[in-house]
This record gives structure tokens, C-alpha cells and sequence, in this order.
């Protein structure tokens, strides 16, 4: 027997999963030719008002190379370029997306496969108006399919038309029927009552001064940036305050103000899921979607790898494995010096269990622990007469 010696080396994929929280596609129908089925990227620095700005040629000057910039008059334009510049102002620093413009015979689903065929994406943002039903559920559809065909933990961001020549009760009546019955809890819809709403969500919902946990009502994230104008109905009435606490049991996911305070701010950010759902907010939501974007990743390898099996050893090393990425997502973080807990609570020794079906077959189960907020405090106050009824001055 002759020696030898063979080296190779050995992938323990041991690294963490790329981040693409916070990065929102926003796909919706516009004449800006440049965005017409192409993936565009832009930032926190983009000039989106240059984007939706049109050349013109007015004089001979201009004819011979010199432009101008036109604003848009195109309605369905200035709704998106507005759209867009609410989710910049409200994403802050460091904020990103996508964007996908639609022709009049494109189809939004086909532009979300093009952009998943690029990039992942925790959200998409559809802009043009739901109008149905139908059209809702046609969106849980399309993200429960992306979920069970191309293993993409999506979250959708959808928006109703603006009131027209409606009283705000009829508004009210034709939005209920919209979502009444829809089980969806992928889907988010935000009711049009300033323009822009949907911008302004979508942006605080990727606002890096606070972590994918924390509800967009959270009050210290700051006020609503850049809120549009308020709706009017056919009488001229502004929105009514009741309104909006209708909608939001409604499971529309609307603004709100406090009484004797400045500014808006944002009420739950509501899901169409059931009323017994795990997921009726989006900050419960979107830590289970990371939380399967990451340990997907994690099975992958372990395939047809013999390592995993009913050993003790071997269940206690794939424990180990499959319980990092809640360590991680447990662990505090440092936000513009304030001091958060981590996106859930530390992960029990229980969070991560594995049954063993059949010698092919196994199943993992893990569970998160949100960590709460308080979103509803009551304060009494009152006086002590106690040391006056003693006598003490």
C-alpha cells in the first residue's frame, strides 16, 4: 500500500443569512417610461421628483440639447412619486427600496417574480388601488404561492382609492366591504385619507431607529414625516375622528393623533388575519418571517446529512444549531444610544423541538416569544389627605 495524503476543504455553512429586512418593492402602474418593467433601485439621497419629471422642449434653445424638467400631470404619477417620497422621508437614514413600474397590460404578480429574480425582499408595496374583495384575496394568494413554491417569506402592503363623491359613511360602507370575510394575514390594507398613506407606512415600517419588533404606533419613533392632505367627502367635510377608530377594527391599519398633542402618528399596524390569529399586528409577523427566512437557510445543508439524527448527540448539536438564529434575534441592541430588547425574549430550552417521524422523515418545531408593549395605559390620579387627617402640616 503506497501512502497518501488528501486534503479538502469543508463547508460548515456556518455563517449568518444576508439581512433583507426593511427592503420594500414597490410595484404600480405609471407613464414614466424609464420604470416601465424595470427593477429600479433608489435610497434615502435618490431625487424620486427627477424621476417622475418629464423633458421638454419649448424653443429653439431647448430644441438644440437644452431641457427642462415638467412635473407630472398624470394623477396615477403623482400618486406614486408621492407615495415614494412619503416612504423616504418616514424610512429616514439608510433607508432603500425598489421599485417596478407598470404598463397598462402588465400584471403585478409577473413584476414581483422579476424582482424576486433578483433581489429578496421582506415586503411588497402595491400601489395602485384595491378595489374588491377579489382583488385582496388575489393578493394573500399570490404570497402564500411565493411562500410555497420559491421558499419567499413576503409580507404585502396593499391601499384603497380615496374617497370620491361620497358622504365619509358611505366611504366607510363601501371599504368594509373590501376586506369583510378576508382571511389574510400576508396582507396589509391601508385606507387612502391622505394621499399618501401608504408611503408613510411603508416608511416607518423600515425606519432603522427601531427594530422589525416594534409596532408603528410606538410614539417615539417620532410624528408621521411629509403626511399628505386630508380627505375631503362630497360635502366637504374633513375626516371625521370616529372614522378612524372604526377602521381600525375594521383591521384597516390607519393614522391617529392624541388629544392635546402635535403632529400624527400611526395606530397598529394591522394585518388581515382572523380575530384569533397569531399574526393581527405586523411586528408579530415579521419576526416569524425572518425567523423561517433564516432557519430555511439552516435546513438546507442538512439534507441527506447522516449527521442529523436520533443520537443525543446529534439532536443536541442540531438543537444548538437551529436555536442561533433566535439568539440572535434575541440578543439587545444599541439604537442611536437608547437601549432595546432584542426582537423576541431569549429562546427557552424548549423553543427548538425535533420529532423523528420515519428514518427520511423529520420534523423541527420552534416557537418565538414576542416581547410586548403596552399600547393601551390608564392613569389615575388621586390625593393623599392622610397626614392631614392626622394633623401633620
Amino acid at each position: 500500500m503506497l501512502g497518501t495524503v488528501t486534503v479538502s476543504s469543508k463547508n460548515g455553512y456556518q455563517n449568518t443569512p444576508n439581512e433583507i429586512e426593511r427592503r420594500f418593492v414597490f410595484i404600480g402602474s405609471t407613464g414614466v417610461v424609464s420604470l416601465l418593467n424595470t427593477l429600479t433601485h433608489i435610497d434615502a439621497r435618490t431625487d424620486i421628483t427627477a424621476i417622475f419629471d418629464g423633458d421638454k422642449n419649448d424653443s429653439p434653445a431647448e430644441s438644440a440639447g437644452k431641457k427642462t424638467a415638467v412635473a407630472p400631470t398624470n394623477p396615477i404619477d403623482i400618486s406614486f412619486r408621492d407615495i415614494l417620497i412619503a416612504a423616504q422621508l418616514n424610512g429616514k437614514s439608510n433607508w432603500s427600496a425598489s421599485v417596478i413600474g407598470l404598463g397598462a397590460n402588465d400584471k403585478w404578480e409577473d413584476a414581483l417574480d422579476n424582482a424576486n429574480a433578483l433581489l429578496s425582499y421582506e415586503a411588497v408595496v402595491l400601489v395602485n388601488p384595491i378595489t374588491t374583495k377579489a382583488e385582496l384575496e388575489a393578493v394573500s394568494t399570490k404570497i402564500s404561492s411565493m411562500e410555497s413554491k420559491q421558499a419567499r417569506y413576503m409580507f404585502a402592503i396593499t391601499r384603497t382609492a380615496p374617497i370620491t363623491a361620497q358622504s365619509w359613511a358611505e366611504y366607510e360602507t363601501a371599504l368594509a366591504a373590501i376586506v369583510t370575510g378576508v382571511n389574510a394575514s400576508r396582507v396589509m390594507c391601508v385606507p387612502v385619507l391622505f394621499t399618501n398613506d401608504l408611503g408613510v407606512l411603508a416608511g416607518r415600517l423600515c425606519d432603522r431607529s427601531v427594530t422589525i419588533a416594534d409596532s408603528p404606533m410606538r410614539v417615539k419613533t417620532g410624528p408621521l414625516l411629509g403626511l399628505g392632505q386630508i380627505s375631503l367627502d362630497k360635502d366637504g367635510q374633513p375626516l371625521p375622528p370616529e372614522l378612524l377608530a372604526a377602521l381600525d377594527a375594521k383591521r384597516f391599519s390607519v393614522p391617529q393623533t392624541y388629544p392635546g398633542e402635535h403632529g400624527w402618528y400611526w395606530a397598529d399596524g394591522n394585518t388581515l388575519d382572523i380575530e384569533t390569529g397569531d399574526f393581527k399586528v405586523i411586528e408579530h409577523l415579521r419576526i416569524v418571517l425572518k425567523a423561517c427566512r433564516n432557519v430555511y437557510k439552516i435546513a438546507l445543508p442538512t439534507i441527506a446529512d447522516r449527521s442529523l439524527n436520533s443520537s443525543p448527540t446529534s439532536i443536541a448539536r442540531n438543537k444548538a444549531l437551529y436555536m442561533k438564529p433566535l439568539l440572535q434575534m434575541a440578543a439587545p441592541v444599541t439604537i442611536n444610544n437608547v437601549s432595546f430588547p432584542g426582537e423576541i425574549a431569549p429562546p427557552n430550552d424548549s423553543a427548538v423541538e425535533i420529532n423523528w417521524v420515519t428514518d427520511k422523515k423529520t420534523e423541527i418545531y420552534i416557537s418565538l416569544r414576542p416581547i410586548g408593549s403596552q399600547k393601551d395605559i390608564n392613569i389615575g390620579v388621586g390625593i393623599d389627605l392622610s397626614k392631614l387627617e392626622q394633623g401633620d402640616r
